[in-house]
């Protein structure tokens, strides 16, 4: 047996703890996952209890050295044979606990680009001699961490979704059932990095947006919906004809992910992850550029075979990049890697 312990900030509901989320509940029978937070709990936390998902609460407070976390976190790191440490404040209370408790086999996932971080760089440099595996969740994320905060030895390990979420008719759902008009779709938590106040500065006459994340963004817009935190996001792609995903920077871009293998149009800002993410199966506009954005959207909402098409190649897309079952199985080739050394 393997015993894997994931060090996370909080069980917030983003990608990253997502990911997670997935690695505990569909571990192989010789992979024993628990999580432990370097703060508090979260949203996430019943479905990793339902799950039968051991949790520790660090219980850092905000403004604090956090000492009592890192002991805490040291104590839970002896009891495994791995430690993977997730975005700043899991790479970073993670890697002190590992040194504390003088533990080596520590992998660590970068899983954005993180261009609003400062000081943020010199911890992490200083703590990735910590880490023996450093994996990125895209080659833009890879990039950044090599060119601006000057880390190496990164690897890339691509995200991953659940392709038996969405079924193959799903994007035909809302035709079938006639409701008219096009609606739009945005996903995601309602700060400056995901641009949904560019969104809104182009939305095209006529069209609905639902918005569905939590967060303190909010403006009140005729043709927008907000839905607040959504559980269900493979019904609500499944309802839509557009996903548009207007971030600032974006390390991966798990909804695209979700969009494409939901075979709905995806329209996004060319950044980082995203480009490789979207590719050729979706429309890439300039980021912070409404103008450009809506041009964008206007040509796709007004071409429904373009959508069909674009629709069938993001399929194929995510199916062959994207299949969280290959994410998995990558993953736990290294945890048995680093457990036996």
């Amino acid at each position: 047996m393997t015993r894997v312990l994931h060090i996370v900030c909080d069980l917030s509901p983003g990608g990253a703890e997502r990911l997670v989320l997935e690695l505990c509940r569909r571990a192989s029978p010789d992979i024993v996952p628990s999580v432990a937070t370097v703060q508090g709990l979260g949203p996430l936390e019943p479905e990793f209890r339902a799950a039968g998902i051991a949790v520790l609460e660090g219980g850092r407070r905000r403004r604090s050295l956090g000492v009592r976390a890192a002991l805490r976190l040291a104590a839970a790191v002896r009891e495994a044979d791995v430690v993977h440490t997730h975005l700043f404040a899991g790479d970073t209370w993670g890697r002190i606990a590992a040194v504390i408790a003088g533990h080596r086999a520590v992998l660590t996932t970068e899983h954005n680009v993180n261009r609003d971080e400062t000081w943020q760089r010199g911890v992490k440099r200083a703590l990735a001699p910590v880490s023996r595996r450093i994996l990125c969740v895209s080659e833009a994320a890879a990039r950044y961490a090599r060119e601006v905060e000057h880390i190496k030895g990164v690897e890339v390990l691509y995200n991953g979704v659940d392709l038996s979420r969405y079924t193959d008719d799903g994007p035909l759902t809302r035709a079938r059932a006639g409701l008219p008009g096009t609606r739009l779709l945005a996903v995601g938590r309602r700060v400056p990095q995901k641009g949904f106040d560019v969104l809104l500065d182009a939305l095209p006459a006529g069209v609905e947006l639902q918005v569905a994340g939590d967060g303190p963004f909010q403006r009140e817009h005729p043709q927008v919906r907000w839905l607040g935190r959504r559980e269900d996001v493979p019904r609500l792609l499944a309802a839509s004809d557009v996903l548009v995903v207007p971030s600032r920077w974006e390390g991966f871009g798990l909804v695209a992910a979700e969009g494409l293998a939901a075979g709905v149009t995806v329209v996004a800002s060319a950044v980082d992850g995203l480009v490789e993410v979207v590719g050729d199966a979706g429309v890439l506009v300039p980021p912070e550029d409404p103008v450009a954005l809506r041009a964008a959207l206007e040509r796709v909402v007004h071409a429904p075979q373009l959508r069909a098409d674009l629709g069938q190649r993001g399929r194929a897309r995510a199916a062959l990049h994207f299949d969280l079952a290959q994410t998995i199985r990558a993953y736990e080739a290294i945890y048995r890697e680093l457990a036996a050394v």
